[in-house]
């Protein structure tokens, strides 16, 4: 397979170059090449940010950078795409689209923020977050900007936005740029940026409707936008309207067969290894289940903690023992049973009002408004009742229970049951995001401008959980004695005090349970978050070139101070606040939460043009850029990076840069307080777990039990969620980075219309903050030189057992990060006046090094070749018009990556068949069909997933592509004058 897919690789190259030899028969003349470069520039976005106003031949200011200069004298790599590759793609979701960047392919769209993830990930809020990770170091070290500017989070008690939030018809394009950004915008760039450029100065209307959905009918997609603008005062000013619809349908596990609990396998203990250790030690076992739960009950009549009936009375039929499961039997099938939704359903809202109103060269008016509302809903896991005590008198108890039990001298039996009959529980959450800027810029003099802008955002969440149960009325439903004057079932409750509306519950058999029964303890529950922030800024920028000029011409610059406000409040329901929910439901211990901090900032860079269009030194220039933050939560910090640009002739640039960017903790990691929590562990101390570790695995284990007078045992292995807390930290610091990049930037004159370029990162993380998640703890607590770290004191074990009792998770400055690689970009436009203009633009990636480090000391995790961080990985988009046609190709290609983490398989290599060490290669082909008439009006068809390739066989739900399928889309535009 390695060799094939490089076959692929070098015949997709040999195809490229042949095309530009066909294209150097044809080429234009040369006076022409610098229309077509303008060209080429206004269709497709570059390996560098591409704008209109630097394709009539004016310096721009790019992304991560404040000073006026030309795109290909920008010092960092910019990975852009415009408003046309967007819609070409047929997403409607923003972040879908940008996953197919390399260093965005770790993002979390919907279909990660859906069913058990929504929950797991975060208890409150989560639910169809679009969060972009750049460099896969996290969606709070991704700083996203609108025009240049911040943008409010979408989550409580993160920094991170949610980019449904950002209508995706409005986009002109939007930059990637990798490298220390902190200098110039502040802190949380640590990684890099995302900027989104919007349109603006409509002249018209402009309008479009596409609708999707799944070749199997589901999954369906509405989506329908349009803005109206009109320019107004000579030109001088511009008032735009816009607004966004989209609504993504639920899809749910069982929608999908191959998703069924007939059809799954999972990745396990081979307990024959033991006998023959030649064998793999796990192999794929298909109908997993959860020993001793059933959703038709599991009814213990002795007290051992092991059932002897289901609920129809009949002798429990156990599985056959398979590691922590079991199969077949009268258990609960693992698939789908947490899983919940694939994707959730979603319905965004979006309006815009952007405007501008020129008084004079010196003032200049500018206001941006946006209200933004998102509804998602997704389901997660089924309700269970576990080890409950059910009386005897419960008249639902069938004969032979009650008898068995009755001779064991119990007067009640314990019933677990996966309650499927009840429904999933879910959230619902409604975000309400409002976002306004005034902005007030203007020219000083022939050498300096100003600016200076307010900004408010705010987001509202409205959280609401579904089918929760309410402990004290559930208590009562299923209390459950014979009524004396009708011998008929009835709440015990109804019989001694009024009638509260109980209903009877029956946890014998599999139901269903009867709605209204249900309606009494089941209710939907909301708590509410508001974040907002509020920047002021001003700047001036420049150059010195009154004074005096160095031979490439004036040193620019740019300076100002900013003051910024950041405020997260999470307000949970009364009946949270009285811990008046099933302990299975959610966490036992919730309060209100909430936090605040503003930082004062001074911000400078420098660009000095050394030579320019001189012999050997077409541009040579070096920069510095630097910021002062003074944080009321952290104090003082400072960033700064430096900079160059060279290119000995027009066709070669070289650019690199060095710099210190910084993270401050976010309120969320600073102030939320102490709050429940639950979770299951795969003690790494178990035999079996022993050698998936470091090499201090074992010792720490042996030294980890002895000191609760315990010693290594199958016994420490429970089936059961262990609960927990979690909490912030208020003594955290900031996390700071050392980054650099270097690169070049072809744009050869004997191929018109051909720019690549080819940059190196590395970024060096280190104190970062890090919140393990609560299953990581056991493990990151024994893999450390000594148990005497923050993981192993963040965990109890039971004294005599050993077994894992409670934890705390809190984030700490314990952790490094380092990540480097190579990123390719390429844009080909070729024009031709037989067949058309043909735009082929490829998009690569190389992932050299992604490594964590849990304390200073201890052994790195290599996190390459794990899924969303794949080694190699491209996107190539060729295009072709002719005529009023359009023809638009689109493949996604990663390589294979790892089923586990490579620490595992270097210590046992025999730890699974071959197949099941690695997910298949992601190929995902997607085309669009358009025709554009010159009256303004288009209309498109197309396909994602076009050969419908699925997740792989086991337990892979989106590896190595979602569940979705084969998709199909159609759409229709509508362009009046507009832009």
């Amino acid at each position: 397979m390695f060799l094939t897919t490089h076959r692929r690789l070098l015949a997709g190259t040999a195809l490229l170059f042949a095309s530009a030899a066909v294209h150097a028969q044809t080429a234009p003349a040369p006076d022409t090449q610098d229309a077509q470069q303008d060209e080429r520039q206004q269709r497709t976005a570059t390996a560098d940010a591409a704008s209109s106003a630097e394709a009539q031949g004016n310096d721009i200011v790019v992304t991560g950078s404040r000073i006026t200069r030309s795109e290909f004298a920008a010092p960092n790599p910019i990975t852009s795409f415009n408003a046309a590759a967007i819609q070409q793609s047929g997403n409607t979701n923003i972040t879908s689209f940008l996953e197919r960047v390399p260093a965005l392919s770790g993002s979390r769209d919907f279909t990660q923020t859906s069913g058990g993830n929504a929950v797991y990930s975060n208890p409150f809020g989560a639910a169809g977050l679009n969060e972009l990770n750049l460099r896969n170091l996290g969606v709070n070290r991704t700083l996203v900007l609108v025009n240049g500017r911040r943008h409010v989070a979408g989550e409580p008690n993160s920094a991170a936005v949610d980019i449904n939030s950002i209508p995706t018809d409005l986009i002109e394009r939007v930059d990637v740029l990798t490298g220390g950004a902190s200098a110039v915008y502040g802190a949380d760039g640590v990684s890099g940026v995302v900027n989104f450029i919007l349109k603006r100065d409509f002249n018209g209307i402009s309008a479009r409707s596409q609708v999707g959905i799944s070749s199997r009918g589901d999954a369906g997609n509405r989506f329908a936008s349009i803005a109206a603008g009109k320019t107004f005062a000579n030109g001088r000013a511009n008032l735009t309207v816009a607004y966004e619809y989209n609504a993504d349908d639920r899809l749910e596990n069982d929608d999908r067969a191959y998703l069924r609990s007939d059809r799954r396998q999972y990745l396990i203990p081979n307990d024959a290894a033991a006998a023959n250790p030649s064998l793999p030690h796990n192999v794929l076992v298909g109908d997993l289940r959860y020993p001793n739960e059933s959703p038709i009950g599991a009814v213990d009549v002795n007290g051992d903690g092991y059932p002897d009936f289901n609920g129809y009375g009949q002798p429990y039929r156990h599985g056959t023992s398979a590691a922590y499961y079991s199969t077949g039997g009268d258990d609960t099938p693992v698939a789908g049973f947490y899983s919940g939704d694939l994707a959730p359903r979603i319905v965004r809202h979006d309006v815009n009002v952007l405007g501008h109103y020129d008084v004079s060269d010196a003032l200049k008016l500018s206001i941006e408004g946006k209200y933004a509302q998102t509804r998602a809903t997704t389901y997660d896991y089924y309700i269970g009742t576990y080890g409950t005590a059910i009386s005897l008198e419960n008249p639902f108890v069938p004969a032979a229970i009650r008898d068995a039990a009755l001779a064991a001298g119990q007067t009640s039996v314990a019933v677990t049951r996966d309650n499927l009959d009840y429904g999933r529980h879910g959230e619902s959450d409604l975000r309400r995001t409002y976002r306004g800027v005034i902005d007030a810029g203007g020219r000083i003099s022939d050498q300096a401008t100003y600016d200076v802008y307010y900004e408010y955002g705010r987001t509202d969440v409205a959280i609401t959980k579904l089918n929760d149960i309410l402990s004290d009325r559930y208590a009562a439903a299923i209390d459950v004695v014979a009524n004396p004057a009708t011998g008929q079932p009835v709440c015990r409750s109804n019989l001694t005090g009024t009638n509260s509306g109980c209903l009877p519950v029956n946890l014998f058999g599999p139901g269903p349970i009867d709605s209204q029964a249900l309606s009494f303890f089941q209710i939907d529950d909301t708590s509410y978050a508001r974040i907002t922030q509020q920047v002021a800024n001003a700047s001036v920028s420049g150059d010195f070139g009154a004074f005096f000029k160095l031979p490439g011409g004036p040193v620019q610059f740019s300076f100002g101070g900013e003051y910024r406000r950041e405020t997260s409040a999470f307000n949970p329901s009364d009946n949270l606040i009285a811990n008046r929910f099933a302990a299975f439901t959610e966490p036992t211990l919730v309060v209100p939460s909430g936090g605040s901090f503003d930082v004062k900032e001074a911000f400078g860079e420098l660009n000095a043009p050394l030579l320019k269009a001189a012999r050997f030194a077409e541009t040579l220039s070096v920069g510095a850029a630097y910021r002062f933050s003074n944080y009321s939560t952290i104090g003082n910090t400072d960033t700064w990076q430096v900079n160059g640009v060279y290119a000995p002739v027009r066709d070669i640039t070289f650019r690199g840069s060095y710099g210190r960017s910084v993270r401050a903790p976010n309120i969320g990691e600073l102030f939320q307080p102490i709050s429940g929590d639950s979770n299951f562990f795969i003690d790494p101390c178990a035999p079996g777990e022993l050698i998936h570790g470091t090499q201090y695995r074992a010792a720490n284990c042996k030294a980890a039990l002895a000191a609760v007078g315990a010693t290594i045992s199958d016994a420490l292995q429970t089936p059961n969620n262990i609960a927990g807390v979690r909490s912030g930290n208020p003594n955290l610091r900031a996390e700071t980075a050392t980054t650099w990049t270097a690169g070049v930037v072809l744009r050869p004159s004997f191929l018109h219309g051909l720019t690549a370029s080819f940059d190196w990162y590395d970024i060096d993380l280190k104190g970062a903050i890090n919140t393990p998640a609560p299953s990581q703890l056991a493990t990151l607590c024994v893999d450390q030189p000594t148990i005497d770290n923050q993981f192993c004191r963040s965990l109890t074990r039971a004294s005599g057992t050993g077994i894992i009792n409670g934890y705390t998770v809190e984030p700490q400055n314990v952790a490094q990060f380092r990540t480097a690689g190579a990123d390719m970009n390429l844009d080909y436009l070729i024009h031709t006046a037989r067949i058309g203009t043909i735009d082929l633009r490829l998009v690569g990636g190389y992932l050299h090094r992604l490594e964590f480090v849990g304390t200073p000391g201890a052994p790195a995790t290599d996190n390459v070749d794990q899924p969303g961080a794949p080694k190699f990985n491209f996107t190539i988009s060729p295009s072709w018009t002719v005529g009023v046609l359009t023809l638009s190709y689109n493949l996604r290609w990663a390589d294979a990556t790892r089923t586990v983490d490579k620490l595992t398989t270097d210590n046992d290599p025999d730890y699974a068949p071959a197949a099941q060490l690695r997910y298949s290669e992601l190929w995902q082909h997607d085309l669009q069909v358009g025709v554009n008439l010159p009256s303004g009006f288009s209309f498109y068809v197309g396909a994602q997933n076009l050969t419908g390739q699925k997740p792989d066989a086991g337990n892979a739900i989106n590896q190595p592509i979602s569940a979705v399928g084969r998709y199909l889309y159609a759409g229709v535009k509508i362009n009046t004058g507009g832009r």
